[in-house]
């Protein structure tokens, strides 16, 4: 009996405490049903039902095609208040098949119902009677117990309707008209007008999604690389030389802008000049590259003399690799010139516009004008976007050179100095890059009122690994652990953490930013090469230079550094960040930039196809099977080679179905975006639903839906026989 007590006494818990937990979720979906308002009252008001089955009916009745028509009109007298002598004669039928109408009575008053009968009209189709007052313009009258206007004639060519006659001040004793007409088809259906502009804007959504799509896959596979665990997480670099590359970053932006920038200039202006003098110039830049980086065949050097080599080889491709990119923009503009040259001739203008093709070869000639106007106009924008992106390429060029640079040349050294040194060199340049950091992040924070979050959030970065150093000096560890492995090292990470963003987020007072959107005013500290440094980043600053410096001084110069971790969560929290964020809200901000029009949808569709195909590649990275790597690896192979002949090959075909996918998501999506004015069929879709135009709107919903599955049936046929 005892034995069987305690199982019982279970028994009842669980089912208590099931009882208990169901109770909870009826308590919390009854008040979701009445937050959601869910209320049958409404949806059964006669109106509501009467007004929806309209929309219903419009909307799957599109309006695709249209009948031209001819008119048959018979007429016949009315007078208004009856003559003191009697009512006029009524009209007798003719004798020959003409359409004729007859009328119950010949004269009346307001109000009174006069029953008209139409014969030998066309049959079975659309009729109208029409009210004409003396003097006056023609009043459609509709037929009594009809909802419409319109009505239709019977097999015969007739028909039998009732009318009241109109209220018109001062008509007693004219004449009036009443009037049938009859719509008699003529020739066959064809598109409707509204088709036509349907077709022109689906056109429009197919290639703007196609853009969008395929400006965004190489920037989602290269993040994909930075995005996937598996790949960065065995990447440890030593903190000095990371501290030594970061810090040079700025210095390198300020070198490459001033001595870059007018290279690339030089060469976009020599590109904008004669086709063959910018061919042969790129001719000549493209041998100077190829024989910058091949190796010699001499020995090679070793010590200084290997290191000058790379650092004059680095110049050197800085330099070749800016000139190129100017070059191709200026071959760009020039080229955009000479197409549209080009196509203008294939395709002569008249005053009326485009010339019209008399046959099929001038069509063709034609049509190859056009092609050639438009790859012009494509070349030339892509030429105008580097002219205009020259000074940040510039810029990049030098950070990156520069930053190559300091890496090779401290390489070595790094290694060799003594543990004293290595935390004083640490502190140094912990101190630096701090303050580089968060300065960056305090002039970011001074755009916009959340943004001055991103400064504390950083800063708490830091000082969850200084306590986390600081705990495991204090705790006497010789090892060199990754910040937050044990468990002690952890929660002294996120003390740090929450301490050090309290502690920046008073100091900053980023408080009167998040709660009251006032920005840090811009007071200006001092300004340094041109660039003005406020007080705020100043503060910032010398916070990111304390944490940094304390951080750096306890790990020291020779210390393992996550390197690859950290790429991994930074790209993560991006892809992330952008992928929250609707295209819908994209669409708008981007046509406040750049206008009304498809240009916008390509811009927003574009930004989050970037993080939406990183999630999904970046992903499928991470599931690929580890064997390759590790036989590739242990021949000795690199990072770079361990992607190209391990990674790569495994993950082309999914990539090509995502990106497939995402083409087919991006035609649905832009129907959206065109709602606040991105361009394609769903701006021209907006406009018909606030019209109350629901035929219209039927045809674009009807070439969506037609869209979505040719593409939906042609990525499934192309994954199935190359996938």
């Amino acid at each position: 009996m005892n034995d069987s007590t305690p199982p019982k006494t279970n028994n009842a818990l669980r089912t208590l405490l099931i009882i208990v937990v169901i109770t909870i979720v009826l308590a919390i979906y009854s008040y979701g049903w009445t937050v959601t308002d869910i209320n049958l009252d409404k949806p059964q008001e006669a109106q509501r039902q009467q007004n929806l089955g309209e929309a219903l009916r419009d909307l799957l009745s599109p309006n695709i095609f249209q009948q031209d028509y001819t008119f048959q009109a018979a007429t016949l007298p009315f007078v208004m208040t009856c003559p003191a002598e009697g009512a006029p004669a009524a009209v007798s039928a003719p004798a020959d098949a003409a359409p004729y109408i007859l009328i119950s009575a010949t004269c009346g008053v307001a109000n009174d119902v006069v029953t008209v009968q139409g014969f030998n009209f066309h049959p079975e189709t659309f009729a109208r009677i029409e009210w004409i007052p003396d003097g006056g313009e023609a009043r459609v009258r509709q037929p009594i117990g009809r909802g419409e206007d319109n009505f239709f004639t019977d097999a015969l060519g007739r028909f039998e309707v009732q009318i009241e006659v109109p209220q018109i001040r001062g008509s007693s004793g004219q004449t009036h008209i009443i009037q049938a007409r009859v719509a008699v088809p003529a020739g066959l259906p064809h598109f409707s007008n509204t088709t036509g502009v349907v077709l022109e804007k689906m056109v429009e959504t197919i290639f703007l999604a196609l853009i969008a799509t395929t400006l965004s896959i190489l920037p989602s596979a290269i993040l994909s690389f930075f995005a996937a665990h598996n790949l960065m997480k065995p990447i440890r670099m030593t903190l000095g030389n990371l501290l030594v590359s970061f810090a040079l970053l700025p210095v390198g932006w300020l070198l490459g802008s001033a001595l870059l920038s007018p290279i690339g200039t030089f060469a976009l202006n020599l590109g904008q000049g004669t086709l063959f003098g910018a061919g042969s110039t790129a001719l000549a830049l493209g041998f100077a590259m190829v024989a910058a980086v091949r190796k010699p065949r001499v020995v090679e050097t070793t010590g200084w003399e290997a290191r000058l080599r790379s650092v004059l080889l680095a110049v050197l491709v800085a330099i070749i690799v800016t000139a190129v990119v100017g070059l191709l923009g200026g071959l760009g503009l020039s080229g955009d010139m000479f197409f549209h040259n080009l196509g203008s001739t294939l395709r002569p203008q008249t005053a009326e516009g485009p010339a019209v093709a008399a046959n099929f070869g001038q069509w063709l000639v034609y049509a190859l004008g056009d092609v050639l106007t438009s790859f012009g106009n494509m070349i030339g924008t892509l030429g105008q976007l580097l002219q205009l992106l020259m000074l940040p390429i510039a810029g990049v060029i030098g950070a990156v050179t520069l930053s190559s640079i300091g890496t090779t040349l401290t390489l070595d050294a790094l290694k060799h100095v003594d543990r004293v040194t290595s935390h004083m060199l640490g502190g140094t340049l912990g101190a630096i890059c701090g303050a580089i950091l968060l300065g960056i992040t305090a002039s970011i924070g001074m755009q916009a009122a959340w943004l001055g979050l991103l400064t504390p959030l950083v800063a708490a970065g830091l000082g969850g690994g200084v306590f986390s150093l600081a705990y495991q000096r204090l705790t006497g560890s010789k090892q060199r652990k990754i910040p937050g492995e044990s468990t002690s090292q952890r929660l002294s990470s996120w003390v740090g953490i929450a301490l050090v963003f309290l502690a920046t987020f008073v100091l900053l007072n980023v408080e009167r930013a998040v709660v009251e959107g006032v920005l840090p005013t811009q007071t200006e500290l001092l300004n340094l090469f041109g660039m003005p440094i406020y007080f705020y980043v100043a503060e910032a600053m010398l916070i990111g230079a304390v944490l940094g410096g304390v951080a750096g001084a306890l790990a020291g110069t020779r210390a393992a550094f996550p390197f690859g971790d950290m790429l991994y969560t930074t790209t993560r929290t991006i892809l992330n960040g952008l992928r929250s964020i609707e295209p819908l809200i994209m669409g708008l901000v981007f046509v406040i930039w750049v206008g009304i029009g498809p240009f916008a949808g390509v811009l927003a569709l574009t930004l989050h196809s970037i993080a939406s195909l990183g999630k999904l590649y970046s992903e499928q990275i991470e599931s690929i099977d580890s064997g390759p790597i590790e036989a590739l690896q242990s021949t000795g192979a690199n990072q770079l080679q361990t992607i190209m002949y391990a990674v790569v090959p495994q993950i082309i075909p999914p990539y090509i179905a995502f990106t497939m996918y995402r083409w087919d998501i991006n035609v649905r999506m832009s129907t959206i975006i065109g709602f606040v004015g991105g361009g394609g069929v769903g701006f021209l879709l907006q406009q018909q639903i606030n019209l109350l135009r629901y035929r219209e709107a039927g045809v674009a919903v009807l070439a969506i839906a037609i869209v979505v599955s040719i593409l939906d049936y042609a990525s499934a046929s192309i994954r199935q026989r190359y996938i």
